[in-house]
């Protein structure tokens, strides 16, 4: 109860003194996600081909496979082990996978069922499409872009506050999300 009731009061008091506590702008990570408002970086199934994909290449063990994931998203994706252990369970279960020893290490590879099963839903797996997205993508522009995008969005949360307590502050603030909206479609949809 009380760390619960000191972590909201610490929330609170950095919202107060515009700290915010310097945790990154939550969902900015996930800008490759669609604009529909799809909050997972992978929809449910495709980590499982993303991970089998990965074994294809070559063998490896449950944590090799969340360091190469999160190596190729540039850092922007890592799966939990909460999350991979159980799909490699379930790939071994469907016989996709075999296991061997190396150590106490088990190490996944995969087998003739699994690579067929792989070939039939290729066409499906997001892992490739996103890899693509990040292949050739200038980390320090990226990583520029979501310090500034920061910045905004602390900029438009104070700017809100102080717009709440006035009526024609208020108009302004709501034309100009209006129109900071209708621009960044524009750009958006430009060829």
């Amino acid at each position: 109860m009380f760390n619960r009731h000191f972590h909201n009061r610490r929330h609170v008091l950095m919202q107060q003194d515009n700290r915010g506590g310097d945790r990154g702008f939550d969902g900015f990570d996930k800008m490759f996600a669609s604009a529909q408002g799809r909050n997972r970086f992978f929809k449910k199934g495709n980590l499982q081909l993303s991970i089998l994909s990965l074994l294809e290449e070559e063998p490896k063990h449950g944590y090799q496979v969340i360091k190469d994931l999160e190596a190729r998203f540039k850092g922007f994706y890592s799966p939990s082990p909460g999350s991979v252990y159980p799909i490699l369970q379930m790939l071994e279960d469907r016989e996709f996978v075999s296991v061997s020893k190396e150590g106490t290490k088990k190490v996944y590879t995969v087998t003739a069922k699994g690579s067929e099963f792989l070939k039939e839903h290729s066409q499906h797996n997001e892992f490739t499409k996103r890899m693509e997205a990040f292949k050739n993508m200038d980390m320090e522009k990226m990583n520029d872009l979501r310090n500034q995008i920061q910045d905004l969005f602390k900029e438009f949360m104070v700017t809100g506050q102080s717009a709440l307590k006035d009526e024609n502050k208020y108009d302004q603030f709501q034309q100009l999300i209006k129109d900071t909206k209708a621009q960044l479609l524009n750009i958006r949809e430009e060829k």
